[in-house]
C-alpha cells in the first residue's frame, strides 16, 4: 500500500514539473510584456539599467541557489512532509552520489525550479504596476530574470559534474559564468558546510568569509532551541 502510494505521488509530481516547465517560459513573456510597456523609451540609460536587471537576477539566483542548498542539508529530513521526498532527499543523496544528477533527465534535474517559480512570478505580474512605473518594471524585469537563471541553475549544476558537458559550457564554466567544477567541488569535501551556491559560485567566498550561514544557524537555534540535523544526518 505504501509503495503503491509513494509510486501515485511520484507520478503527479512529475506530472507538475511537465506542466511547471512548459508554463514558465509563457508567464516570463507576460512579464516581460508588461514591463516593457511602463519602461521609458530605450535610451543609452535604460540599456545600462537592463543590463544591471540580467546581472542583478543572475546574483539573486545564486544567492536563493545557495541558501536553498543550505536549508535543504541543514534542516529537516526526507519525512518532511512533500518538501522531504521532493526537496531534501535530492540534497542529501547527492552528497552520497555526486554524479547521480547526471543520470536524470531535463524534467527531473529542471521540473522543481520552475514549480517554485511560478507563484513567485505570477505574485509579482499581478502585484506590481510594471505598466504603468518605471522602478516597478525594472523590478519585475529583475525578478525575470533570476526566474531565468534559478530554471537553469540546477542544469549548470548537472554539468558541473558532467565528465563531457558540451563544448560552449566548458568554455563558460572556464570563464567562470556558469558553475566550475573546480568550484563546486569544495562543497563536496566533507562536511559539505560551504559553498552552497550553485548558479555560478561568485557569492561563495563572500558568504564563507562573512560566516553568513553560521550566523543564520545561530538565529534559528536561537528561535528555535532545536539543533538542526547536519549535512550528513
Amino acid at each position: 500500500m505504501e509503495q503503491s502510494s509513494g509510486y501515485q505521488y511520484s507520478r503527479v509530481h512529475r506530472a507538475l514539473e511537465i506542466s511547471a516547465i512548459a508554463a514558465l517560459p509563457v508567464m516570463i513573456g507576460f512579464m516581460i510584456l508588461k514591463a516593457s510597456r511602463g519602461l521609458d523609451d530605450m535610451s543609452p540609460w535604460v540599456a545600462v539599467q537592463l543590463v544591471g536587471v540580467v546581472f542583478g537576477g543572475y546574483l539573486a539566483a545564486d544567492f536563493i541557489s545557495g541558501f536553498v542548498h543550505f536549508v535543504g542539508d541543514t534542516y529537516g529530513d526526507e519525512s518532511t512532509p512533500v518538501f522531504g521526498p521532493n526537496f531534501i532527499k535530492p540534497f542529501r543523496d547527492h552528497h552520497t552520489d555526486p554524479t547521480g544528477i547526471c543520470r536524470h533527465d531535463f524534467v527531473e534535474v529542471n521540473g522543481n525550479n520552475s514549480v517554485v517559480c511560478l507563484p513567485v512570478g505570477l505574485s509579482a505580474y499581478f502585484g506590481l504596476p510594471a505598466d504603468t512605473h518605471h522602478l516597478s518594471a525594472l523590478a519585475l524585469l529583475t525578478l525575470c530574470s533570476m526566474m531565468v537563471w534559478v530554471f537553469m541553475t540546477n542544469q549548470f549544476h548537472k554539468w558541473a559534474h558532467a565528465e563531457s558537458p558540451p563544448r560552449l559550457v566548458k568554455k563558460l564554466q572556464a570563464w567562470n559564468l556558469v558553475l566550475p567544477p573546480e568550484h563546486h567541488d569544495v562543497h563536496h569535501r566533507a562536511p559539505h558546510d560551504k559553498y552552497y551556491c550553485i548558479t555560478v559560485g561568485w557569492l561563495n567566498p563572500v558568504l564563507y568569509h562573512l560566516r553568513f550561514f553560521e550566523a543564520v544557524q545561530v538565529v534559528v537555534a536561537r528561535l528555535l532551541p532545536k539543533r538542526p540535523s547536519t549535512a550528513g544526518d
